[in-house]
């Protein structure tokens, strides 16, 4: 799989940035700016073992019955499909809830796929587990303020809910996005009370879920802003979090949420699947991240991790409830 996607388009990307440079903070997305926020999609396989290979894909999804990755969700704008694996409830979609689970700059790993089981499992969901690079020819974006940022993921989370409502028969006030750290910026993203922003994703999502999230918010185009918010999102944060540390934004960034809860004592990706989807994690192991920039700390906690999802499964409640 190619590794360097759009290097043709090399001379495009500049001429769209010189444009947003120029405009700013816009308040609205133009159509140059959702051009350059959308890489060509060049690829309709995903990798047997991604992100140098340090898991499986087929013991993560096959497995332990998710369905494989495969080209279904239409990008937002221009050709191509975005990979995914959607896993309905066997009784059908109707009257449950609907999670679109996107990943951090690591790209799709093991965690994120035992995040999908446990709302399947737990919350008696339908999962859709989306890709944004893998598509795209990358298998990560560590350099996080690139065009593979916020702005092109939630453009991705908006054709996905938009393919879930229109071929899934998927209901919106029951649709959620969850994602964690890069996953993570593009809830708290989405949500933002942006013209544009309110506008696409109307009809779409009831709420969002920030886990341990980046939340850079310059007002750049590679750095956009963050809140206040124009629909629900929750956040959880860590206070040894190296990799995206709660200080890196401004504390209204998550206090203007609908709620915040900070772990003084856990790293970031807490939640990690450090065994694989296939067997259970081991509480308290810590690694490093493969990040070549910032090889930060995670740990795994089983406790935090049995908190956050309670208070996920209580927020989705009151929400479907109409609170």
């Amino acid at each position: 799989m190619d590794a360097t996607p759009g290097r043709g388009m090399a001379g495009l990307a500049a001429r769209l940035l010189a444009l947003l440079l120029l405009a700013g903070c816009a308040q609205e997305m133009t159509a140059a700016q959702v051009e350059l926020f959308q890489p060509p999609i060049v690829a309709t396989a995903a990798p047997a073992r991604p992100l140098r290979g340090s898991f499986s894909l087929e013991n993560n999804t096959t497995r332990v019955g998710l369905a494989p990755m495969r080209p279904l969700v239409p990008a937002y704008a221009g050709p191509g499909r975005l990979l995914a694996s959607w896993n309905p409830h066997p009784s059908g979609v109707a009257g449950r809830p609907v999670f679109v689970v996107m990943h951090g700059g690591h790209g799709l790993v093991p965690g994120n796929f035992a995040t999908a089981l446990w709302l399947r499992r737990d919350l008696g969901a339908s999962v859709l587990v989306l890709d944004s690079f893998w598509s795209r020819g990358i298998e990560e974006n560590w350099l996080e303020r690139t065009r593979y940022g916020a702005n092109m993921r939630v453009l991705d989370a908006i054709a996905a809910a938009r393919w879930l409502r229109d071929t899934q028969g998927t209901d919106p006030r029951g649709t959620f996005l969850v994602g964690d750290s890069q996953g993570g910026w593009t809830a708290l993203r989405l949500f933002t009370d942006e013209p544009f922003l309110e506008g696409a994703r109307a009809g779409l999502f009831r709420g969002g879920i920030a886990l341990y999230p980046v939340c850079r918010s310059s007002g750049t185009a590679f750095s956009p802003r963050l809140g206040p918010y124009s629909g629900p999102v929750i956040v959880f944060t860590g206070g040894r979090d190296t990799a995206t540390p709660p200080d890196q934004c401004p504390r209204e960034t998550f206090a203007r949420a609908a709620a915040w809860t900070h772990y003084p004592d856990q790293t970031h990706g807490w939640d990690t699947a450090n065994r694989g989807a296939h067997s259970p994690a081991v509480d308290g192991e810590c690694g490093r991240a493969m990040n070549s920039y910032n090889q930060f700390a995670v740990c795994r906690s089983d406790a935090t991790t049995a908190d956050m999802r309670r208070r996920i499964a209580e927020f989705v409640a009151a929400r479907r409830a109409g609170q």
